[in-house]
């Protein structure tokens, strides 16, 4: 079975990724609802959400919630969503688990999910970026959430 997101995790395939550990991966989507559009996946392939283990989904989470803060606290996104579809009818594409970090910025409409196909010199603007500050904010988040 080909899946895109294993074939990225195992290095098989090219991405824009802002973070990576053990675990996870975060990368820029390729058809981005707006700038800076991250998918937050776990490199251990499983279809959905509720064929996650527990651990697993709560570290892939706060990794999502990290990059929202980040978004919100140092690149002043008026708001961030933070979604996952699980299933064809939610609307799910890649079926590998993942999570949807996207920023909202002024002027741009809510519902208006009109894609583009991502360009180089903006993938290069949003990891320069983010990148800068990925493992700060998750490291933080991670390490707060054993305690």
């Amino acid at each position: 079975m080909s899946c895109t997101f294993c074939e990225i995790a195992r290095g098989e395939r090219d991405a824009y990724k802002v973070y990576e550990d053990d675990d996870t991966l975060v990368i820029l989507d390729i058809y981005p609802v707006s700038k800076g559009h991250l998918l937050v996946i776990p490199k251990e392939h499983h279809e959905a959400i509720e064929d996650m283990p527990a651990t697993l989904l709560k570290k892939v989470w706060l990794v999502a919630s990290a990059m929202a803060k980040l978004y919100r606290k140092e690149l002043k996104a008026p708001g961030v969503n933070v979604l996952n579809n699980s299933g064809r009818a939610a609307g799910q594409i890649i079926f590998h688990f993942h999570v949807h970090v996207i920023p909202r910025w002024e002027g741009q409409e809510i519902g208006k999910h009109t894609r583009h196909h991502l360009q180089d010199d903006e993938a290069r603007d949003v990891v320069a970026s983010v990148k800068p500050f990925a493992s700060k904010y998750i490291s933080e988040l991670l390490s707060s959430s054993m305690k």
